[in-house]
């Protein structure tokens, strides 16, 4: 009587173990959900501006301080006293007037108010401005998936020309997410200019904007070797022929033979994986458009 319930605690568990199983194949094949990029955190810092100061009052020249008196007026000088030069010459000897040529030398009052003055979000390079004001609100209608919303207010702030690197790559990502691919890659190509702060964040805008750019032209993305690829070369055999390199470590040479074949990057050694499954060696694709489905990037 043991061994028979024994048997059949071991089939019961059986037979869930593989009722478990089926469901999660079954799970594992359901379409995938839309995955939305977490959009980055504010790394820019407020600047520090040098304090304000007040410069200090030039004391006022005799020539404005004294108030203007007739010549005929002035008592003569008793006998013995030097005559003073008065009229014309007293008038060019106190003018305040800059010597020619100095016209444009700024004062020293003029420098020091410069110096002082702060600078402003739109005169800083992009990548050291501030969180622009209205990011956070922006990033909320976001993180809603509300993507049209969420760009208008992105747009919003480039307008105000106050707008960070992380404006353009959260408005990118929503241009991404609605199918407008020509301005996404628009946005990721600023990035990829001006986003100084990271090197990571311009080399992966980069390489996005150059899949979407290639999907957009009708170019297969994948590394295939392309018939009309600029970097063939004849030589005297008569064939042409392509280098490709993906580190120091080697550097391979392939004929015009091999045209339409994938090349592996293993290790930073090209190897030729047979006929490309991304455009079955043609090195075309369907030009993608707004509105079509998002390619694999």
């Amino acid at each position: 009587m043991r061994f028979i319930n024994f048997t059949v605690a071991v089939a019961c568990l059986a037979i869930f173990s593989a009722n478990a199983v089926i469901a999660k194949e079954k799970s594992s094949k359901a379409a995938p959900k839309l995955m939305v990029p977490t959009l980055p955190p504010p790394t820019a810092e407020w600047p520090e501006f040098p304090p304000v100061t007040k410069p200090e009052s030039a004391p006022a020249s005799a020539a404005t301080a004294a108030p203007s008196v007739p010549a005929d007026a002035l008592p003569s000088p008793p006998a013995g006293t030097p005559s003073v030069s008065t009229g014309a010459e007293a008038s060019a000897t106190t003018s305040l007037t800059p010597p020619e040529g100095n016209s444009s030398t700024p004062s020293p009052t003029a420098t020091q108010e410069a110096a002082a003055a702060p600078v402003s979000a739109a005169q800083m390079e992009p990548h050291k401005r501030p969180v622009p004001e209205g990011y956070d609100a922006a990033a909320a209608l976001y993180k809603q998936k509300k993507f049209p919303q969420a760009a208008k207010a992105f747009e919003a702030i480039i307008q105000k020309g106050t707008a960070n690197v992380d404006t353009h790559l959260s408005l990118a990502y929503c241009y991404l997410l609605q199918r407008l691919y020509s301005k996404a890659a628009k946005e990721f190509e600023w990035v990829t200019k001006y986003g100084k702060n990271s090197m990571t964040l311009q080399k992966q805008a980069g390489q996005t904007a150059t899949s979407l750019r290639t999907y957009i032209a009708g170019v297969c993305p994948a590394p295939c070797l392309k018939a009309n690829d600029p970097r063939w070369v004849l030589k005297n055999d008569g064939k042409r022929w392509i280098t490709v390199s993906y580190s120091r470590k080697a550097t391979w040479n392939f004929s015009e033979h091999h045209v339409g074949e994938y090349v592996a990057n293993e290790n930073g050694i090209p190897v030729l994986k047979g006929t490309c499954p991304v455009c079955e060696g043609t090195g075309r694709v369907k030009p993608l458009k707004d509105g079509d489905l998002p390619p694999r990037l």
